[in-house]
């Protein structure tokens, strides 16, 4: 099978950067385009009453800082690798759906390449897992990136 569109959500984790530059060599291969996406989680923002109250100004800063970050991986590829077929977005609100499907169907992506998470099993069973739920329920490829480029374990 050739990949068309290739998601690759990020947050600025070693493993989500890992999975950009799998992403990439990939795309080449496929001949295919990367649609790079970070959501910022709304829901840390929100008050003991569930409003986002004075919070704006740091969720107007997350946006901010998020979009930077975004727009310099998209300049790094461009730089580094030679490759220029890619979007970028910064989403909010729940990550989890987000990548499983929202954005899939929006950008019509065939494929979404992530880091595995990094987080405990105790962490996972208590807040659950962003991987975990796109696995489950994404309706297209979903790649786990847990290996470096020599597919040796980072």
């Amino acid at each position: 099978m050739q990949y068309k569109r290739i998601l690759v959500p990020v947050d600025g984790s070693k493993n989500a950067e890992l999975a950009v530059t799998k992403a990439v060599f990939t795309a080449q291969r496929n001949s295919a385009h990367l649609d790079i996406i970070s959501i910022i989680q709304t829901s840390r923002f929100l008050d003991v009453y569930g409003h986002m109250g004075s919070n704006t100004d740091y969720l107007d800063i997350t946006y901010r800082k998020t979009k930077e970050y975004v727009e310099m991986l998209k300049e790094t590829i461009k730089e580094k690798y030679n490759f220029e077929d890619v979007s970028i977005s910064v989403e909010s609100g729940n990550a989890a759906k987000i990548i499983a499907e929202v954005a899939p169907k929006e950008f019509d992506d065939d494929l979404i390449m992530m880091g595995a998470t990094g987080m405990s099993a105790l962490q996972r069973t208590m807040i659950g897992s962003v991987a975990d739920y796109v696995v489950r329920v994404a309706k297209c490829d979903v790649l786990l990136v847990r290996t470096d480029l020599t597919n040796l374990l980072s």
